[in-house]
């Protein structure tokens, strides 16, 4: 997409900020058309900025700036569109983790369309306080996609023929899902079945939401190339917690 020096009213979401001066910020956003954009919200720390109410995370914002350098400068701020609920708990921290992966792995200045609706969508499940799992996994799935990093459930890695249902398979990260009679090493196996569903998007299976897991884990850790995500430490830690009680 052509880079324009002012954009008005872009639909737009609040990823993260961090100090730019005594008064300023600058602003990380996942907007609808332009993808990520870093932002300099001038005076947005003083009490009476015009930008202080607006600039939280999870607020459905229009957000209009200008600027040729890829630090742009913010000139308008307002809400935009429904008002959710207040986020609250593991919901919240999900949300979280949605920008981290964003934050993570889009590009500056690219449109991800798709992948800005269903973040939308996605906040607006966590705001009614949906299932976390299903709307994970559907993100994970689409930004992997989006990116070019996409997860074939279709068809084996080696030979191209179709997933089977009756049959076992193994999944590799840097290849996707091969035949268990060609791995039989590898301790994780995955029924023909259940990535049929995972491609299908249906996530009523437990079995299929465990394994979903495991393998959108797997694949994203390795496109991390080792960083880990701070979102994924918390996760942990509460998984310890609740496993002890």
């Amino acid at each position: 997409m052509a880079r324009k020096d002012i954009v008005e009213h872009e639909p737009s979401y609040l990823m993260h900020q961090m100090p730019y001066s005594e008064t300023s910020q600058i602003v990380r956003i996942f907007s609808q058309n332009y993808g990520r954009v870093d932002l300099i919200a001038k005076g947005s720390k003083r009490p009476k900025s015009k930008f202080r109410s607006f600039l939280q995370p999870f607020l459905p914002l229009q957000l209009s700036w200008s600027g040729k350098s890829q630090l742009k400068t913010l000139r308008q701020a307002e809400i935009h569109g429904q008002y959710l609920a207040r986020i609250q708990g593991k919901h919240l921290l999900s949300a979280y983790y949605l920008n981290e992966l964003i934050l993570s792995f889009l590009r500056m200045e690219d449109p991800y369309q798709n992948l800005f609706a269903l973040y939308a969508s996605a906040l607006h499940g966590f705001s009614e306080s949906n299932p976390i799992e299903p709307i994970l996994r559907q993100f994970e799935i689409l930004m992997l996609a989006e990116i070019g990093y996409a997860i074939n459930f279709e068809t084996e890695a080696l030979s191209q023929k179709p997933i089977e249902a009756d049959l076992d398979y193994v999944f590799i990260a840097e290849q996707g899902f091969v035949s268990k009679r060609n791995h039989n090493s590898s301790p994780f196996v995955v029924k023909g079945q259940v990535i049929q569903a995972i491609n299908q998007g249906n996530f009523s299976d437990q079995e299929t939401l465990v394994c979903a897991k495991k393998i959108l884990r797997w694949s994203i850790q390795y496109h991390l190339d080792g960083k880990e995500l701070k979102s994924k430490k918390v996760f942990k830690a509460i998984e310890r917690q609740d496993g002890s009680k």
